[in-house]
This record gives structure tokens, C-alpha cells and sequence, in this order.
């Protein structure tokens, strides 16, 4: 009950953070969209601000912010204006199911590669598997970056 506790205190303390964060760095929603649609009237972004709430203090704006995630009220999408919701619940099954075909991975390797490794302590066997290990968790990324370049998503190349 106790890690339970802590867990719910991390979690709301990162959310604090992250909020304030994205609240402090410069320029909203607010002004992007006021750019991207062109518009050059000062009432119309202080008209958009007051709708989407960014007007109101910070300590505010995390409450009903916090409050609409509670009750699965997530806002609207700014790209499609449909509610978020709608468009993170189709995605869901299928990230679950790669995010369990990617654990049930890493434990069909890890475990038997850990348990050797172990075994073989201080071994060049031990070794080739530690240099093993940390190569695929910096692989990961750069195959990543790799796929995100050939479909066109990314800038750099790998």
C-alpha cells in the first residue's frame, strides 16, 4: 500500500512538473494556431486564449486540466476537432499488443542471456554479452531513427 502511495505521489508530481513546464516555455496553442491560420487581429488570440483557458492562472488551468483526465475527458484534437479520445482508443489494442510482443522479447532474451552472463562472470563470454546488451539498447533508437528516414518523417539521415 505504501509503494501504491508513493506511485500515485510520483505520478502527480510528474504531472505538476511537465504542465508547468510546457506552461513556462514560450509561445501556446493559442499562438500557434494563431499563425497558422493567418490571423493578425490581438482580439482574435485573446479570444482563442480565453476558449482554450489560457488566461487563467497556471494553478487553475492544471486543475481542470487534471480534472478532465480523471473523468476521461482528454479535450479536443486540434488537427481533426474531434474529442482526443476518439482518436487515441483506436490505437490502444495495437500498442498494447506491440508493447507485449516487445516485453515478451526482451524476456525471452534477457533472462537466459542474464542467467548466463551471470554464471559466466568476468568472462569473455561475459563480456561479448554485456557489449551485446548495450548495443541493442542503442540500436533500438537508431533503428528507429532508420525507418522514420526511409518513410520520409525524418530529416537526418541515419
Amino acid at each position: 500500500m505504501r509503494r501504491f502511495g508513493l506511485m500515485v505521489l510520483t505520478l502527480f508530481g510528474i504531472s505538476i512538473i511537465i504542465f508547468v513546464l510546457l506552461r513556462l516555455t514560450p509561445g501556446n496553442i493559442a499562438d500557434i494556431l494563431f499563425d497558422a491560420g493567418g490571423f493578425v487581429d490581438p482580439a482574435d488570440k485573446a479570444r482563442i486564449e480565453a476558449d482554450l483557458g489560457l488566461d487563467r492562472p497556471i494553478p487553475v488551468q492544471y486543475a481542470k486540466w487534471i480534472g478532465g483526465l480523471l473523468t476521461g475527458d482528454l479535450g479536443i484534437s486540434y488537427q481533426t476537432e474531434r474529442p482526443a479520445i476518439q482518436e487515441i482508443a483506436p490505437r490502444i489494442p495495437i500498442t498494447a499488443r506491440l508493447a507485449g510482443l516487445a516485453l515478451l522479447f526482451s524476456v525471452c532474451l534477457g533472462v537466459p542471456l542474464g542467467v548466463i552472463s551471470a554464471v559466466k562472470q568476468n568472462t569473455r563470454l561475459d563480456y561479448i554479452l554485456r557489449i551485446v546488451s548495450l548495443s541493442g539498447l542503442s540500436m533500438r533508437w537508431r533503428c528507429t531513427a532508420c525507418r522514420r528516414q526511409r518513410s520520409g518523417s525524418a530529416a537526418r539521415p541515419c
